[in-house]
């Protein structure tokens, strides 16, 4: 952080996703310096490690500017820090909330209420999120509530050499349609109704990531679906593909969906509303769980390369028009100004809310 006017400590729930991403994106603020803490080492984490998260955080926060927590569940474990100093916390989807039902729903709810109070700023990385926030919490409060889209960085140019050489490794003819995935092998996305729908349609498919359900998706593919685990060349990958798929049964906004609609993939995704903004008319969006209709959409964009070509440039140009990470950057300063005072840079802020 040296040279840094301002300092912002980010605290994540755990290591990797969308949390993750979103703080990398942000790395070269302009004016601020950072460091990222995590609660726990790992996703599920016990109590006790928790309770040691934080009770650490409360050490290392001292000499920091600014707060920055991310997720309503870590910023519920954070609420006397949010309330004591300058801070702001990054929704990334209400996950708690929409994952619960009944009278945990109303705690969630009662949570999420705590945190927005709390805090002196929440940022909604998405239209749709900030409208799920109103509805559980009323317009009263939703005021201190701003949207600020999750944004990406251009993609660098095809190499065509390089998209021939990724495709071999895959054992993938130059003239095949190549499916790709990029997320976590959980639940809430899917993966194996994913795999099903490629192996019905002999579509070549890559699924990149990790997660619970990695062992059971590596049984049940055939070829020509492979999964590849974890990569560090994902940028790679979506270049030598034709088209994306995220299935979701819940979304923050999706930084893999935007990175591979920057590189021109049209995209096949469940119809949440958070992919729904960020496809538009670039994609295909069917019912989450409806394997049939996910198997006519890989069939659609497998057999028609004019509409993937026309599909994947509204996807290119609508990313670069709506969910610019420069955009992003810029407006998350201009929040972290005015939290810490500086109204005038701020103000524009203010208007868009």
């Amino acid at each position: 952080m040296q040279g840094a006017e301002r300092s912002v400590l980010h605290v994540l729930p755990h290591a990797g996703g969308g949390g993750e991403t979103y703080v990398d994106v942000l790395a070269d603020m302009r004016g601020y310096g950072s460091r990222r803490v995590y609660v726990a080492g790992r996703r599920k984490p016990g109590l006790g490690e928790v309770a040691a998260g934080i009770a650490d955080l409360s050490r290392v926060l001292r000499g920091y500017d600014l707060l920055h927590v991310h997720g309503e569940a870590t910023a519920g474990l954070c609420l006397p820090l949010l309330a004591a100093r300058p801070s702001v916390v990054t929704l990334h989807g209400l996950h708690l909330l929409r994952r619960v039902e009944g009278l945990r729903r109303r705690a969630a709810a009662l949570n999420l209420h705590a945190v927005v109070r709390a805090a002196t700023r929440t940022i909604c990385v998405s239209k749709a999120e900030r409208g799920q926030l109103e509805a559980a919490l009323g317009a009263a409060i939703v005021h201190r509530a701003v949207v600020i889209s999750n944004g990406v960085r251009p993609a660098p140019a095809t190499d065509d050499a390089d998209r021939a050489a990724v495709r071999r490794e895959l054992a993938v003819d130059d003239d095949a349609p190549l499916a790709v995935w990029v997320g976590s092998l959980d639940e809430r996305r899917d993966p194996l109704a994913v795999i099903r729908a490629a192996v019905r349609t002999s579509t070549p498919l890559v699924m990149v990531g990790e997660g619970p359900l990695r062992s059971e998706a590596e049984r049940a593919a055939r070829p020509p679906v492979r999964v590849v685990g974890p990569r560090d060349d994902v940028q790679r990958l979506l270049a030598a593909a034709d088209f994306f798929v995220l299935m979701s049964e819940r979304e923050g906004l999706s930084f893999a969906l935007l990175e591979a609609m920057a590189h021109g993939l049209p995209a096949i995704v469940a119809d949440v509303t958070e992919n729904l903004e960020a496809v538009g008319d670039s994609g295909i969006a069917v019912p989450y769980g409806d394997e049939t209709a996910l198997v006519a959409a890989f069939r659609r964009l497998v057999d028609d390369r004019t509409e993937r070509a026309a599909l994947g440039e509204r996807a290119r140009r609508r990313v670069a028009a709506r969910f610019d990470a420069a955009e992003m950057v810029e407006r998350t300063r201009a929040v972290y100004d005015e939290v810490l005072g500086d109204r005038a840079a701020g103000a524009a802020v203010s208007r868009s809310v």
